[in-house]
């Protein structure tokens, strides 16, 4: 009898390896990330961040067919799933007004996926 292969169970799998290697792992580490909890970004400027920050422009101008210019990121917080989650506050100009806006993205680097989950205005309190 043969026993046919399931892609979904295949991914299932390997996502339930993932996180169970995670948390064996964070055991031993003195630094415990909680996995799924928000945590601020302390270095708003670090390349991978800003690279993130104008995927989110670069994706947004696509969808919606604007031209938004990136500015900085002006607050930031990630969440550890399978993968990344970033949340980030990106000011960017809007012909000659700026604007700030509220942005979600998933990033997946070892399977190069990176998606822009969410994105509206945000006005800074």
């Amino acid at each position: 009898m043969a026993i046919k292969f399931n892609p979904i169970h295949g991914t299932l799998l390997v996502v339930i390896a993932t996180i169970l290697l995670y948390f064996s792992d964070a055991q031993d580490c003195p630094k415990k990330v909680t996995f799924g909890g928000w945590k601020p970004i302390t270095n708003l400027t670090d390349p991978e961040v800003v690279e993130i920050g104008k995927f989110v422009m670069d994706e947004h101008n696509k969808e919606a067919k604007t031209k938004l210019e990136f500015q900085e990121i002006i607050k930031g917080e990630s969440q550890a799933v399978v993968g990344k989650n970033y949340r980030l506050v990106i000011n960017a100009k809007d012909c000659d007004s700026l604007h700030n806006y509220l942005a979600v993205v998933w990033d997946l680097p070892w399977q190069k996926i990176r998606k822009l989950t969410s994105f509206e205005e945000y006005n800074v309190a």
